[in-house]
């Protein structure tokens, strides 16, 4: 089969498919990203404590600090969104911003290091209650302070390679009012560090635990003529606006992406300046079942350069470049956040790939820069969940026919 014909072939269908009119920015969810900038910004700080252990990564020489416990501190700024905008309402409410992460792992002094990080969060409620919530926490960012793999300097540390590492956490937590200005929230998490293997090793570092924190909501600032901010007289917690939205339309999406990006050697892990090119063109269809959600599927075609090394022994004289890319065909969920969006997908390779298994998976972001373009950021991972690459790329979307219209 020419996957090259396929991949033009689904692109050509999803051309002639299209009606991009005057609704398209409705389908970029403009009724539902609304703001009323007479309502107040409601920010507040926040911070965090967590307590937990170590996952093993299976690495000799890391059993002092992996069988130790750690602790870590969490400084956050954020904004509550009470309904200013109106996809607020559609995710109960949520609070939102960046935040500050210290890690300590003990004994202090170790070969693995003491993360920092910088990050942005999302926190939304599974279920709201009087004075209580259930929520779910999301944060992602740069992680530093890592003591990364060297061959001279720290041979014994095999387990990620870089100083600098992607930094994801996520937690299941209670929130509860204490007092006019004060919540309080308690929680498990998770959290994982990696570098996505643009340096190997890259077994990940990953973490366990509890958390408890305490949040304090500032007054609320009006903006006036002249950019001078005046605080209200009143309560500092703005009462949740309540929107009657339109009836939604399901309706068809097309887009396709290209990406680029970098990977190292899975197997050769003292060679550390020895990179191989990456790159991903994809072509899907979604379709968008509600404000905030899409189902679809796609065509992939992938460009792999490490993949040199699972074919030299079978190409002495030189591995062919046909070697270095194959298709796959993936089924896909995204969950809309106002301008992001994030991926997840599970996908096949077309034909049998030395070393990278059966299946393969695409989890990262998406922010959508007009309503047709988007930028785009994932982790391409084969079979196992073990970093492949990172795909850092740029979109083309375009909107079909809303039912009902």
């Amino acid at each position: 089969m020419n996957y090259n014909k396929l991949l033009l072939g689904l692109l050509f269908f999803c051309v002639l498919h299209l009606k991009c009119n005057a609704q398209s920015l409705e389908f970029l969810k403009a009724d539902t990203t609304d703001s009323n900038k007479t309502y107040p910004r409601q920010i507040f700080g926040q911070t965090k404590i967590h307590f937990g252990g170590h996952f093993s990564t299976g690495v000799d020489g890391l059993e002092e600090v992996e069988n130790n416990y750690f602790s870590a501190l969490e400084l956050r700024v954020g904004w509550k969104g009470y309904g200013r905008k109106k996809w607020h309402q559609l995710f109960g409410y949520p609070t939102y911003g960046f935040g500050l992460y210290q890690a300590t792992f003990f004994p202090e002094a170790n070969i693995l290091g003491n993360p920092s990080a910088l990050y942005g969060f999302f926190n939304g409620p599974f279920k709201t209650y009087n004075k209580w919530s259930l929520n779910y926490d999301l944060g992602a960012g740069l992680a530093y302070d890592f003591f990364g793999y060297d061959p001279k300097n720290n041979p014994d540390q095999t387990a990620i390679g870089s100083d600098f590492n992607f930094y994801l956490t996520v937690s299941v937590e209670g929130n509860f009012k204490i007092s006019r200005r004060l919540d309080g929230s308690a929680g498990l998490l998770f959290t994982h560090f990696s570098n996505g293997r643009t340096r190997t090793p890259n077994k990940g570092v990953n973490l366990y635990g509890a958390n408890i924190g305490v949040k304090y909501y500032f007054n609320p600032y009006i903006p006036k003529k002249g950019g001078v901010y005046i605080p209200k007289d009143k309560d500092p917690r703005e009462k949740n606006i309540h929107y009657d939205l339109p009836e939604f339309h399901p309706f068809w999406e097309y887009y396709t992406f290209v990406s680029g990006g970098v990977s190292t050697s899975p197997y050769n892990i003292e060679d550390q300046n020895k990179y191989y090119g990456t790159a991903t063109w994809a072509v899907d269809v979604a379709r968008n079942y509600s404000r905030k959600g899409k189902y679809g599927i796609g065509v992939d075609l992938f460009y792999d350069g490490s993949l040199v090394e699972e074919y030299q022994s079978q190409y002495p004289n030189g591995v062919p470049n046909s070697k270095l890319f194959y298709p796959g065909i993936h089924v896909s969920h995204e969950l809309m956040i106002h301008r992001f969006t994030v991926v997840t997908q599970v996908g096949v390779p077309l034909m049998n790939v030395e070393g990278r298994g059966g299946w393969y998976a695409r989890v990262g972001g998406r922010y959508d820069v007009t309503k047709n373009i988007f930028a785009h950021l994932a982790l391409k991972t084969p079979g196992g969940f073990i970093a492949d690459f990172i795909e850092w790329g740029v979109g083309f979307r375009m909107y079909g026919k809303r039912n009902g219209i």
